[in-house]
């Protein structure tokens, strides 16, 4: 009788101890949800999409992102040289039908850069002739060579495409002043020299300054760094937004792109007034475990939909605060729901009971 007890005890505590390892054996970490969502997204030799989705096209944006991201991890795409040609075809026929968007020819340019392939000398002459067509008398550049409309974002754009082709700048200093002229009272810089500040613009102007090496020049560095800092969300109560940046003054939700923009600038100018932990913590609560990318809050939606873009300022901003991204090397399996664990573990209890209520009778008898 009294085996029979011992053994009864022995095979309900395997039960207990097997139900509560099969969740940890069926974990993934943060990292193998991350990249999962972004290669669920290549469209091969073609690029990425933005979201999981049938219908959705190749981005330009979302695939020099999603590239980034793996290449941080050491994953490559499908099919490099095919997606290499056909990256630079495209930059081709922009310039063949003198349609050229100086926005898509960065990631173009960017994503080639990052698969390390090099584009042909005539196509790098035409880049650099037509990047000289946008340069302005008074300083900083056009988004195109027959406009004259200038922003701090189409210079940041025109400056990033310089270095790509590995091309100087003349002039910088002219450049610089024209940014520094963006500046407003209250530490933050507008599109250009009549317009309000912005988060964005803030943003550019000091990766436009860093760019130059002179991220010191500032107008002002502490108005614009508590121009900053006044977007960030310190109150404990709030619960969604709490960690997190809003991207203006009337805005409710904290954005991943408005944190990542803020925490960019603000590491530029001074890391020491980054508030780590409470951003970590809301980023990471961002991380979407339908699908494993990262989403915005929303206002009026149960399932927040995860993108490319969205989790591109996510990782960045993760790098920016936690450098060896050792975060999302966290394991998590509770948030995320799956038939096939919920079918294997309710076979495991079956079978283990079924053990159980066998040895039990065969003992009576």
């Amino acid at each position: 009788m009294k085996h029979r007890y011992r053994n009864l005890i022995i095979t309900v505590f395997i039960l207990f101890i097997t139900i509560g390892t099969i969740p940890y054996a069926l974990g993934k970490t943060r990292e193998s949800y991350l990249t999962s969502f972004i290669i669920n997204n290549e469209i091969a030799s073609r690029g990425f999409s933005n979201g999981i989705d049938e219908d959705n096209p190749v981005s330009l944006e979302a695939t020099v992102y999603a590239l980034g991201i793996i290449k941080s991890f050491g994953i490559s795409p499908q099919e490099i040289e095919a997606l290499q040609t056909n990256l630079e075809n495209i930059i081709q026929v922009m310039f063949d039908n003198k349609t050229v968007d100086i926005y898509n020819l960065y990631f173009l340019l960017e994503s080639l850069n990052i698969l390390e392939f090099s584009i042909g000398l005539n196509l790098i002459n035409n880049i650099y002739s037509f990047l000289n067509g946008t340069e302005q008398i008074g300083g900083g550049f056009s988004f195109s060579n027959t406009s004259t409309s200038i922003s701090l974002t189409s210079t940041y754009y025109v400056i990033q495409l310089y270095r790509l082709i590995n091309k100087t700048i003349e002039n910088k200093t002219l450049h610089k002043n024209w940014v520094l002229n963006c500046n407003n009272s209250d530490g933050g810089y507008g599109g250009n020299q009549t317009l309000s500040s912005t988060l964005v613009n803030t943003y550019f102007a000091a990766l436009i300054l860093d760019e130059m090496g002179d991220i010191n020049a500032l107008a002002d560095v502490n108005m614009t760094l508590t121009y900053l800092n006044s977007f960030y969300v310190d109150n404990p109560s709030d619960l969604n937004n709490f960690g997190g940046y809003f991207s203006d003054e009337i805005t409710t939700h904290a954005q991943l792109s408005s944190t990542y923009f803020c925490l960019k600038a603000i590491s530029l100018i001074n890391p020491d007034l980054l508030y780590s932990d409470p951003t970590v913590r809301w980023i990471l609560d961002r991380q979407n475990f339908q699908d494993g990318g990262f989403a915005d809050d929303t206002e009026g939606y149960d399932q927040k939909s995860s993108s490319v873009i969205s989790t591109y300022y996510a990782f960045e901003t993760l790098k920016i605060l936690d450098p060896s991204l050792s975060t999302l090397s966290m394991e998590i399996w509770i948030v995320e729901f799956n038939y096939w664990i919920l079918i294997i573990l309710l076979g495991s209890i079956g079978l283990i009971l079924g053990i159980v209520v066998y040895i039990y009778r065969k003992r009576r008898i």
